[in-house]
């Protein structure tokens, strides 16, 4: 899910903030009255029309209702401007391409827009603003699409100083029109995702095309441009949009004791053990610390969430003489956990991981002191009061930790995400990919069956 960028000029271009005033809630008559007239405007000249929606922006035919009951105005240079968001009734999400693993929620990016023109006749624009990586509250960053109500790009001129940004839009009758001697057209290709946790195996990916042309008039070409944009409009809702979600494990260890029971402490040559560590990468071969679950969000659909964020889970191994024992576990919250800057944290609780797939492991041959160790240290993670921490105690810390007290020590390189940082799959996947190996250790990069092996009385 992202949104591709594919510019016909170098850059976007952002106007600086002017006869910017203060922003009103719906609580005064003047207010209340505004919103009235424009809901009637709306209703009657927009809502009412016979257009159909634009058949190449999926976003155009997409259910959604417009709050007007959360209706702000804003006191700017051209007069009052009422800006009312829209909540698009299913669950789309978009990105930008320079941005793909910052997923924002659609309907925190969208606003409905009402201004008048010189002869006081309201008319209506669509703002989508897709943020980008560097964008913030205070600094908002990123793409904004201007529409109108079926999906259709507005031109959007700029025009003199007097005139500044006018969108073209129905029912605008500037009587003052610039000589437009320049056209710019930035076309932007749109790719998401429709996501329902009611149904998530059955999630709708969509794309399409979305122009805007940008008229540039000879006096804006030569003076240079100032002045205000929709740009800067108050649509900064999508800080609060997006949460990575980890959730309890499918099959719990309930009692890690007797899971590990059939396990000896042999001491002849012909008993040996193997560790192995085992890696999902949410993005295989990159360091992504968190992706999109591949075709669609099945995969961690019990968090109500269509991010993967990856795995990190052991294979316990004991040969004695051909009698083969092996254990997968893997350390989980018991509860859904999201990123928070402190961690978000939960009890902890193993799992049997043997149907968890992998595409890159590890295999270490120790001694039976370095395998009871680990074995010992694995224990702890269901122990009342052990808890999992996204940011400081992971699943990928569990493993490293666990890792060092057999005298095995993994690189520990730490990723980010929405809300903070810690180990990742991403991470030690690619840490593992360029290690060097000694005559104890061997790489895989293919995923093969694991199952658990063996049983005991």
């Amino acid at each position: 899910m992202t949104i591709k960028l594919s510019l016909l000029i170098v850059s976007l271009l952002l106007l600086s903030i002017s006869c910017v005033k203060t922003e009103s809630k719906n609580a005064n008559p003047t207010t209340q009255n505004l919103i009235a007239q424009a809901q009637v405007f709306f209703e009657r000249s927009i809502a009412g029309s016979d257009k159909n929606p634009n058949a190449n922006n999926y976003r155009s035919a997409q259910p959604k209702s417009i709050l007007w009951n959360e209706a702000t105005v804003r006191h700017m240079s051209i007069g009052d401007v009422l800006i009312v968001p829209i909540v698009y009734r299913n669950n789309l999400f978009v990105s930008l391409k320079s941005a793909p693993y910052r997923a924002f929620k659609l309907s925190d990016l969208t606003s409905l827009v009402i201004m008048r023109n010189p002869n006081q006749e309201m008319h209506a624009v669509m703002i989508t603003f897709v943020p980008d990586s560097i964008s913030t509250v205070g600094s908002p960053s990123g793409l904004y699409l201007q529409e109108d109500w079926q999906g259709n790009s507005i031109p959007i001129h700029i025009g003199s100083r007097d005139q500044n940004l006018v969108a073209d839009t129905p029912g605008s009758s500037n009587p003052k029109q610039a000589d437009y001697m320049q056209n710019i057209q930035v076309c932007n290709e749109i790719d998401g995702y429709n996501y329902s946790p009611d149904d998530p195996s059955n999630g709708v990916s969509w794309s399409e095309t979305s122009c805007t042309t940008y008229g540039f008039s000879s006096d804006a070409l030569g003076s240079g441009l100032s002045g205000y944009t929709l740009s800067n409009l108050p649509l900064n809702r999508f800080l609060r949009s997006f949460k990575i979600i980890i959730s309890p494990p499918g099959n719990p260890i309930t009692n890690i004791t007797k899971y590990f029971k059939c396990f000896t402490n042999g001491s002849s040559p012909d008993h040996s053990y193997t560790v192995q560590v085992c890696v999902d990468q949410p993005d295989p071969g990159t360091r992504q610390a968190w992706g999109f679950t591949p075709g669609g969000p099945i995969g961690s659909s019990s968090a109500s969430n269509f991010v993967n964020t990856g795995h990190t889970f052991l294979i316990l191994t004991e040969n004695d003489r051909g009698n083969i024992i092996s254990r997968n576990v893997g350390f989980y919250p018991s509860s859904l956990v999201i990123p928070t800057t402190s961690g978000s944290y939960s009890q902890g609780v193993l799992n049997n991981d043997q149907s968890h797939s992998y595409n890159i492991s590890l295999t270490f041959n120790v001694t039976s002191t370095q395998f009871f160790n680990i074995l010992n240290y694995v224990a702890l993670g269901n122990n009342p009061g052990y808890y999992y921490n996204l940011n400081t105690n992971n699943c990928t810390t569990f493993v490293i930790n666990a890792l060092s007290t057999g005298g095995i020590f993994l690189p520990s390189t730490r990723g980010t995400w929405p809300g903070g940082s810690g180990n990742d799959p991403g991470d030690l996947g690619e840490d593992i990919r360029n290690m060097p190996l000694f005559s104890n250790m061997s790489r895989n990069t293919v995923d093969n069956d694991h199952p658990n092996i063996g049983s005991c009385n």
